[in-house]
């Protein structure tokens, strides 16, 4: 079944990071199967194309009418991508069918004529085919002379499609001069100097995010957690204090929860940078389960308050090991702040609390 799917931006595959990083990037694309070479396209297209496009949308399934990619303007206007991985450089014959499509599917008016037609192939376009396409009256020709061989029973599956002579003049009058190449060394160049490029290829680090910073105001997604902590200072204080205003009179305890919402934004970041960016969202879950395996015995134990429970969870969460998660072990980006805030996650997930509720 055909389908339409809204480039809004392709996740990574954090499985990909830093592997293989003494392969050079073209032998990588070259054994790339159809469909991580077309992905490929697509992390390139996003990554270096965006600011060109007013959406962008991948096609697929059968019947794509010779498209891969479509990249719109804001005027209505379409770029279409074709993506062909072949372990040579593609020859005419390799192509005949596709600019067929092009000038059956336009022709039928069943698709936009669009401003330019890239070619993106693992292994370039032949020197052949090259030329035919830096010489379009050649190439409508060749096209012509062809489309028996290579066309008129391809194009659809119900139905042959002959140069019968309104057909013929159309693509006689057809501007082929739209026809691109891309050299696939040039996409790699670009490729390499986005987000997908670090991780795809290795070698880079990945760069994370800046890390956020607490609002003035507390967000209504904190409140579980700062009220958890309210809890604990009132426990240790014996004095009921349920708002941050009336903590600013106990200054160390103030500064205290100034630093716990300094490491739940560390842990935010990281958090949204998974949901945002990796294919693997899991991640952070990972992470969350490793800090909570890690601090549960030390939780449990018996407290002469809930803040000394507190300040006992943050100090064995810091040196938990956390590196059965990715975000540890390959990105490096866990460190003691982002540790610690994932245990006010924990709070607000229902599976700490400072102070026992008996």
């Amino acid at each position: 079944m055909l389908s339409f799917v809204q480039l809004d931006k392709p996740h990574i595959d954090i499985e990909l990071y830093g592997t293989d990083t003494n392969i050079a990037p073209i032998d990588k694309v070259h054994i790339m199967d159809e469909d991580s070479f077309e992905q490929f396209t697509l992390e390139w297209l996003f990554g270096c194309k965006k600011s060109k496009y007013s959406s962008i949308k991948r096609i697929g399934g059968a019947g794509d009418k010779g498209r891969d990619v479509i990249g719109y303007y804001s005027d209505g206007t379409v770029d279409y991508y074709q993506c062909k991985h072949y372990n040579t450089g593609l020859a005419p014959t390799n192509y005949y069918l596709e600019l067929g499509k092009l000038c059956y599917y336009t022709y039928k008016k069943e698709i936009p004529i669009p401003k330019e037609y890239f070619i993106i192939a693992s292994n370039d376009v032949g020197s052949s085919l090259q030329d035919l396409i830096d010489k379009p009256s050649d190439l409508l020709t060749s096209l012509i002379k062809n489309w028996d061989t290579y066309c008129k029973t391809k194009i659809t599956k119900t139905k042959e499609v002959p140069l019968d002579k309104s057909f013929l003049d159309y693509i006689k009058s057809f501007d082929f001069t739209i026809i691109k190449t891309y050299p696939i060394a040039q996409v790699i160049d670009e490729y390499l100097d986005t987000i997908y490029g670090n991780i795809r290829f290795g070698g880079r680090r990945l760069s994370l995010p800046t890390t956020l910073t607490p609002t003035d105001t507390v967000e209504s997604e904190e409140m579980p957690y700062i009220s958890a902590l309210l809890e604990a200072y009132s426990d240790e204080l014996n004095i009921k204090i349920d708002t941050i205003k009336s903590l600013e009179a106990y200054s160390s305890y103030f500064k205290h929860l100034n630093r716990q919402r300094k490491d739940y934004y560390s842990a935010e970041t990281i958090r949204r940078f998974v949901r945002d960016t990796l294919t693997d969202s899991q991640q952070f879950d990972v992470l969350k389960e490793e800090i909570y395996n890690g601090i549960i015995d030390t939780h449990e134990q018996e407290y002469d308050s809930g803040y000394k429970r507190l300040v006992e969870d943050l100090k064995q969460a810091a040196v938990t090991n956390t590196s059965k998660s990715m975000l540890d072990s390959k990105l490096h980006c866990i460190g003691n702040s982002e540790r610690k805030g994932v245990c006010h996650m924990l709070v607000n997930d229902n599976k700490l609390r400072w102070v026992n509720e008996e």
